[in-house]
C-alpha cells in the first residue's frame, strides 16, 4: 500500500532532479513519470485483487497514436519523427497520470 503513493512521490522528485542535473536537454524531467506511475497504476490492480486495467490503457493509447500518426501525416506531407515521438511521449505521460488518478479514484470508492 506504501508503494502506490512512494512511488508517484519518487517519479515526482527524479523528475525534479533530472531538471535540475540537465536544465537545457531536449528532454525535460517529466518523461521519466511514465515509468513510476505504470508501477503504481499495476500495484494499486494488485492492491484490489482486480485484473489489471493497464491493457486497456494501453489500447487507448494505441488509439490515440494512430489519430495523431495520420493527422500528421495528412497534415504535413510528411511526418518528423522526433516531434512526433516527442508527442506521443508527452500523451503517454499524461494518460499515466490520469490512469493513476483513476484508480486512486477506484480505492477510495
Amino acid at each position: 500500500m506504501l508503494m502506490i503513493i512512494f512511488l508517484p512521490i519518487l517519479g515526482f522528485i527524479t523528475a525534479a532532479i533530472v531538471n535540475a542535473v540537465f536544465p537545457k536537454a531536449k528532454f525535460r524531467g517529466y518523461d521519466v513519470l511514465p515509468f513510476f506511475f505504470i508501477v503504481a497504476c499495476q500495484n494499486i490492480s494488485s492492491f484490489l485483487k482486480n485484473p489489471s486495467f493497464l491493457p486497456y490503457g494501453f489500447l487507448t493509447y494505441f488509439v490515440l497514436v494512430l489519430v495523431i500518426s495520420i493527422s500528421r501525416a495528412i497534415k504535413f506531407k510528411n511526418i518528423d519523427s522526433g516531434k512526433l515521438f516527442r508527442k506521443l511521449w508527452d500523451y503517454l505521460t499524461v494518460c499515466t497520470i490520469f490512469w493513476y488518478i483513476g484508480l486512486l479514484f477506484t480505492i477510495i470508492i
